[in-house]
């Protein structure tokens, strides 16, 4: 056990003197206002981007739920864990997305381990954008499958990658909103490519959903009809401030994923979750205002960062980075503003690369705008 103790060990002291190492905070309370280090603190490191979770609505629908079927689905959906609410929740997210068919996961992770792990074989070759995110990179890997990457949101890189392995089934994986620089992929146009080969789009819309689009559809908008080669996945412990995840497609691609082993083996979503995720559906509509603060926020910090000469992609949706470089300054920066009452994490590698750590400001419905400029004053002082 010393041979182990001293690797381990050794191995933390070198994560902490690079600014990696990583520890699990205890957060209390709820919401944007929560306590960090026995300290209230304004968060903005969240992904309650619309402030759902908190919504008395929500709370009441996942009460109900638990009343109605317990505090666990029991099973695997396959065997009993599949109740009405996830059934209602499944036909809403069909209509919500435009597609024929949806499927319901515990979580986004899973959705993706369960589609690629469906549909991909030793014949297929999944093809990535460089900055997709770790769940669909699993999801890939152990499909055991060839993998290729292309350049970020470069169509004519993927392009290229299409012709080379036009002889085999090829997924292209893309975000349509990137969860850690922010941007927009330009979904439209790599599906019109991928379908000139026959190859299906998996479109992770985990950031998208409800903050982006038409209505909080997203971004993927007319292309789930019929028998599309497209497939929408998503979360709903995001913008839905619920838990679980999801798949929209055609009935055709719902069968085929039923069997992946990642839906197969595993306990179905909590019905109280499910039921909180079907009334975030109803809420998106009934309160599009919360889509508009949000944007709102978001401006004032995008805008507060380049007056300071931050640098910053220049982004849409409620994911603000600010690009420091250093992971040890990052991490610096990340303290200082906890000091001064802001929660905003320093995202580091293997998140992104190394030299690019950042400062992952997550904006919400559920903040004032005295947060916001209250937060750019002091990054301003402790840049």
């Amino acid at each position: 056990m010393d041979g182990w103790g001293g690797f381990l060990d050794g191995r933390q002291a070198t994560l902490r003197a690079e600014g990696l190492a990583r520890e699990v905070r205890v957060v209390e309370g709820a919401g944007v206002r929560v306590k960090v280090g026995g300290r209230w603190v304004v968060s903005f490191a969240s992904n309650d981007y619309l402030g759902l979770s908190q919504h008395p609505r929500m709370i009441s629908a996942a009460k109900g739920a638990l009343d109605s079927f317990g505090t666990g689905a029991t099973a695997s959906a396959l065997i009993c864990g599949n109740k009405t609410i996830h059934d209602e929740l499944a036909r809403a997210l069909a209509v919500f997305k435009g597609s024929d068919g949806a499927l319901v996961f515990p979580s986004g992770f899973q959705a993706a381990l369960a589609t690629l792990g469906a549909l991909a074989d030793g014949e297929t070759t999944v093809l990535l954008d460089k900055l997709s995110h770790a769940c669909l990179i699993d999801g890939a890997m152990g499909s055991g499958v060839r993998m290729r990457t292309f350049h970020h949101n470069d169509v004519e890189d993927l392009t290229r990658l299409l012709e080379k392995e036009s002889a085999r089934r090829c997924i292209v994986v893309i975000e349509s909103l990137y969860s850690m620089d922010g941007d927009v992929a330009p979904v439209e146009v790599i599906a019109k490519a991928a379908e000139k080969f026959g190859a299906i789009v998996l479109v992770d819309e985990a950031h998208a959903t409800g903050v982006l689009g038409v209505d909080g559809r997203g971004c993927v908008k007319e292309l789930l009809r019929g028998e599309s080669l497209t497939i929408v996945m998503g979360t709903l412990s995001k913008a839905l401030g619920a838990q679980g995840g999801f798949v929209c497609a055609s009935e055709r691609m719902i069968r085929a994923i039923v069997t992946g082993r990642a839906h197969m083996f595993s306990t179905a979503l909590a019905p109280a979750s499910a039921a909180a995720a079907l009334e975030a559906l109803a809420l998106i509509d009934a309160e599009p205002e919360l889509r508009a603060r949000v944007a709102e926020h978001a401006e004032c910090v995008r805008g507060e960062l380049k007056r300071l000469g931050i640098a910053t992609p220049s982004t849409e949706g409620p994911i603000v980075p600010a690009i420091v470089g250093d992971e040890v300054r990052a991490l610096a920066l990340s303290e200082r503003l906890l000091e001064r009452g802001y929660f905003v994490p320093a995202v580091r590698y293997p998140t992104v690369k190394k030299g690019e750590a950042r400062l992952r400001i997550s904006v919400s419905a559920a903040h004032t705008q005295e947060d916001c400029v209250g937060l750019m004053r002091a990054v301003e002082d402790g840049w």
